[in-house]
């Protein structure tokens, strides 16, 4: 661990970096989560009614992990994760789950939380880190294609409407395209989870 902690060597810089943000000191839970850096503040904006949101109220603490394993971004998102994929690190004495396979991962404390109707808004600062496996990695297309077809599952399973249904295919397209086997294999989850969505 490391005790002042610069978010650039765990990959995050200003915009959105996509990451899988486990939380529960309990019962552990993961989801995908963008880490908002703006202005070098860091912070995050969760939905209400998601385990995620419920234990940052809680707990006012995230853990964000970094990875490139499109399936987990997949998974994390419309399912849980198995007890045996998460592992117990133990900060100022409180056990939080991060990921087993994350590249490295960055425990934050949320702190000035707001809510409204909608979602929780709350600026975080980074207490400790772990860096497990720092690979060369160049960017992947299909990986990002994997992300946006997520996004826009999620939309379709919320709304039903064909136009998010479209997006998910043109993305999952480009991720057979210019992905590797994970991303394949990832398409090939999304492919059948949105086969059973809004179903008529």
């Amino acid at each position: 661990m490391t005790e002042e902690i610069n978010l650039e060597n765990f990959g995050i810089f200003d915009g959105i970096s996509e990451t899988i943000v486990t939380t529960g000191t309990t019962i552990p839970n993961a989801a995908p989560i963008g880490i908002i850096r703006k202005d070098e503040k860091p912070f995050v904006r969760v939905y209400k009614g998601s385990d995620t949101y419920a234990n940052i109220a809680k707990n006012n603490a995230l853990i964000a992990n970094i990875t490139y394993d499109p399936i987990l971004f997949v998974r994390s998102t419309f399912g849980n994760l198995n007890n045996n994929e998460f592992v117990m690190e133990s900060i100022n004495e409180v056990k939080y789950p991060a990921l087993k396979e994350a590249l490295g991962w960055i425990f934050f404390r949320c702190e000035e939380i707001q809510y409204n109707s909608e979602a929780l808004v709350a600026r975080i600062e980074p207490i400790a880190g772990k860096i497990n496996k720092s690979p060369l990695k160049a960017p992947n297309r299909g990986f990002f294609a994997i992300i946006e077809a997520t996004v826009h599952a999620t939309r379709y399973e919320l709304t039903c409407q064909d136009k998010y249904r479209e997006l998910v295919l043109e993305n999952l397209k480009l991720a057979e395209k210019c992905g590797g086997k994970q991303e394949k294999e990832a398409a090939n989850l999304l492919r059948d989870i949105i086969s059973s969505t809004c179903i008529k």
